[in-house]
């Protein structure tokens, strides 16, 4: 999933919600070393007090989108919500004034993508295209949006319009190949990108997006050591991208390097997604510290009713051996995402909850969308196209 231009990156956080939970029903920690705030880093820098300053004497649309596009690098950066959060109360007043900009619009649609919130980003971002055709960011956006919602066609559309814009030609490429890709056009997916001489003329971030974009395409083709390159050439491009982070362990996990993988996830302030696959690498009492975490992290964001992230959930309750709530969990998730992990989770749970409906649902998506990858197919028992 790509999110102007590069894969989404950070974990998502919001505000407690204003309802707050009588004592009876308050969140509890299961895990004693659970982070409810990070109070230090909430000192903003010399710059970032600049922008506040600015917008609190004049919160007109560019003093809002210039404040708001800080908050979210530092968000990326520091790997602290709390300035999501932050970022998120800007944009809800800027991005619904009359006139907002839409570059002030297209911020507010990627704080409507983090929070999975897909339908209204999509919507939202069709407005700003229709206004405005040629805007390539929305364009890259909208493309992201459709590609985690299983939509190909739709995304196809949007990256061949790309091509003759003026985003960078690596992620235009990157994007169309996602999208054919993802409709089982591997074979040419692989070729327009294998012809294309990628360079350091292109920004590193879309250096990052291309590679990624190629290591999938090898992974869901079986050619995991050729992915496993791949993503490690764009992990060092963009080391603070948790998504990538977690596909390169992933790419190892499946190749018995639990090892590599969990020195790969042990990194300071971990997103979610990074926590629940080092306790898939780990044993004994730092997987019970893990798993605890990542129930207390789910947890939270149940009671604050937050979108819960149900891929995790999914992936914990497997880890556990509960097949069932595992399938509960994976089948909602799918229902808005279904980028590659979404996939594979959701076929692992079926066949260890042994529901063939469940699994003749997904036999039957794959077969429809042309989606191929090997080792969905071989979880399933359904031979490629067929």
């Amino acid at each position: 999933m790509i999110g102007g231009p590069a894969r989404v990156l950070f974990v998502l956080a919001v505000a407690v919600a204003a309802n707050a939970a009588t004592a009876s029903d308050r969140f509890v920690p299961a895990d004693p070393d659970f982070v409810v705030a990070n109070v230090r880093q909430a000192t903003p820098d010399a710059e970032l007090r600049r922008l506040i300053e600015s917008w609190r004497a004049s919160p007109v649309d560019e003093a809002s989108a210039a404040l708001a596009r800080a908050l979210l690098e530092r968000a990326h950066s520091q790997r602290e919500p709390m300035y999501f959060g932050r970022a998120e109360a800007v944009l809800a007043v800027a991005a619904r004034r009359a006139g907002a900009s839409p570059q002030t619009r297209r911020l507010w649609a990627q704080t409507l993508q983090y929070r999975h919130e897909f339908t209204p980003a999509e919507r939202l971002l069709d407005d700003i295209l229709r206004q405005s055709p040629l805007d390539a960011a929305a364009r890259i956006q909208r493309a992201s949006v459709r590609l985690v919602r299983g939509d190909f066609a739709g995304a196809r559309a949007d990256c061949a319009q790309l091509m003759a814009s003026g985003a960078s030609r690596a992620v235009a490429l990157a994007c169309l190949a996602e999208s054919l890709g993802g409709s089982g056009r591997l074979e040419q997916a692989g070729a327009l990108l294998a012809a294309y001489p990628l360079t350091t003329a292109e920004p590193p971030a879309a250096r990052a997006y291309f590679l990624t974009v190629r290591a999938e395409l090898a992974e869901r083709a079986h050619a995991p050591e050729r992915a496993i390159a791949d993503y490690r050439a764009a992990l060092a491009l963009a080391p603070l991208d948790d998504s990538l982070r977690a596909s390169l362990a992933d790419a190892l996990v499946a190749r018995g390097k639990l090892a590599e993988a969990d020195v790969l996830l042990k990194i300071e302030r971990p997103s979610l997604a990074l926590v629940v696959r080092r306790a898939g690498c780990t044993r004994g009492v730092e997987r019970d510290r893990l798993h605890a975490l990542a129930g207390s992290w789910l947890d939270l964001e149940a009671a604050r009713g937050d979108a819960l992230h149900n891929r995790e959930a999914a992936m914990l309750a497997l880890q556990d051996g509960d097949a069932v709530r595992a399938l509960a969990a994976a089948e909602k998730n799918f229902g808005s995402q279904k980028e590659l992990p979404d996939v594979r989770v959701l076929a692992r749970a079926a066949i260890a909850a042994g529901d063939l409906v469940a699994r003749a649902r997904l036999a039957e998506w794959v077969r429809t969308t042309g989606f191929a990858d090997a080792v969905t197919e071989e979880i399933l028992g359904i031979r490629r196209g067929g």
